[in-house]
């Protein structure tokens, strides 16, 4: 790579990343700081920052609380779904029952009791059959040992539908209320939704021979609540930074803009947003690249192609000449990329596997497992791939998206209960 020193790639994403080492969730303070951080240094590279405000749903955890009554009493660490409803203040005490993935027939025998779900129902139908055995709240386990409960949140469209208040526990705390039989729980939890301002980041570098065809370079600069989402995803945060002052020095034939989007923890709220105001330029749109979950200090580099064979190739061959070991798929990935490709733009996401993602949406998504490495050889081939397109007199891939991925696309959206 011309005009940049290997050696030394990595190094100022990382001490960007330190600087984002604070939650950012929609909204918040804590988002108006990041923005003001990544505005001064994306000026003094020489760009011209605005941002484009949106109105978005955003929660508050009062107060998660849950007890065990029967046959033992016991407090349990819980964290509350966002948007999933409130208990009355003095909670909900009712039966506990483990019905596993929501199988029908461990749901016939726990009506109007506590479910103790294994995993967050994989799509809205699935949520909307539960209502027929009318929970009093939902308790789901982590997936794995070793993680604290998450922090996350539920669509606000979805909770019109399906309220039912909902924790997150740890993996060890749901094997204990199975292994010693917990017949009976209280349940509390209380919530505030509230509306909030949030805010898109936008800059570019503007094409020399061909402005009008745009590249766009994203990645989320919010985390989860109460959390500082350091791999998810202020990693990508930082590695559209420093790729983004590499650019800012050298010419380049189409235009890239760089947008940082806020809500993703939400429900891709800031990429919905910038494609609903821009339906008629997304046309110039010609290649949408997405960075989210990097950093990890120890782990590999992967794309997801959410687009034609030929433009999966592409990534492909650009690997294989720098020599990284990128493993490539063509799919859809649960990012602010989805929605270009719902609007007929094609797109790759990068992201970084790494262990430091086993506690991506909880407290521990922290510095400790991050370092400058982790972001050099994914820099490598984004740098080269961006470049490369950037400057190639005739696009090497077509602006299509294969049909089988197209539907894939629709039906994330359509499964999760958005309103489109």
């Amino acid at each position: 790579m011309e005009n940049i020193d290997e050696n030394s790639l990595g190094e100022e994403a990382y001490y960007f990343l330190t600087q984002l080492n604070h939650e950012r969730f929609a909204g918040s303070e804590g988002e108006k700081k990041a923005r003001e951080f990544i505005t001064k240094a994306m000026e003094e590279a020489g760009y011209k920052v605005k941002f484009e405000e949106f109105a978005t749903n955003t929660y508050k955890i009062i107060r998660s609380e849950l007890f065990v009554v029967e046959p033992w009493t016991e407090k349990i660490e819980c964290e509350g779904l966002g948007f999933s409803g409130s208990t009355p203040e003095e909670g909900i005490t009712a039966p506990l029952n483990y019905v596993e993935t929501g199988d029908r027939h461990l749901l016939l025998k726990a009506k109007n009791s506590i479910f103790l779900l294994s995993e967050l129902p994989p799509s809205f139908n699935v949520l909307l059959e539960l209502k027929n055995y009318d929970p009093k709240g939902i308790i789901v386990s982590e997936s794995a040992p070793g993680r604290k409960p998450s922090h996350v949140a539920r669509l606000p469209e979805v909770s019109e539908k399906f309220s039912v208040p909902t924790v997150f526990i740890s993996f060890e705390d749901a094997v204990n209320l199975v292994k010693k039989k917990a017949k009976k729980v209280k349940l509390v939890l209380l919530q505030e939704k509230r509306e909030a301002v949030a805010s898109n980041i936008i800059f570019e570098k503007e094409g020399s021979i061909y402005p009008d065809e745009v590249i766009v370079v994203g990645a989320h600069y919010d985390s989860v609540y109460n959390a500082p989402g350091i791999i998810d995803n202020a990693g990508g945060t930082a590695l559209l930074m420093e790729i983004a002052k590499i650019i800012s020095k050298l010419d380049t034939k189409r235009t890239i803009r760089f947008i940082l989007f806020s809500g993703e923890e939400l429900g891709l709220r800031g990429s919905i947003n910038y494609c609903n105001n821009h339906k008629e330029e997304l046309e110039k749109v010609k290649l949408m690249i997405n960075l989210d979950v990097n950093g990890g200090a120890i782990g590999g580099c992967n794309a997801i192609v959410t687009g034609n064979q030929e433009l999966k190739t592409y990534v492909e061959t650009i690997s294989k000449e720098l020599g990284i070991n990128l493993r490539v798929n063509q799919d859809i990935m649960s990012s602010d990329s989805n929605f270009f490709s719902y609007n007929s733009v094609p797109s790759v996401s990068f992201f970084r596997r790494s262990g430091a993602g086993f506690f991506n949406h909880t407290p521990d998504d922290d510095l400790r497992f991050a370092a400058p490495i982790g972001f050099r050889n994914v820099e490598l081939v984004v740098f080269n791939f961006l470049f490369r397109v950037a400057n190639a007199e005739v696009l090497p891939f077509s602006r299509e998206i294969p049909e089988d991925i197209k539907k894939k696309v629709q039906d994330y959206f359509k499964e999760r209960g958005y309103k489109l």
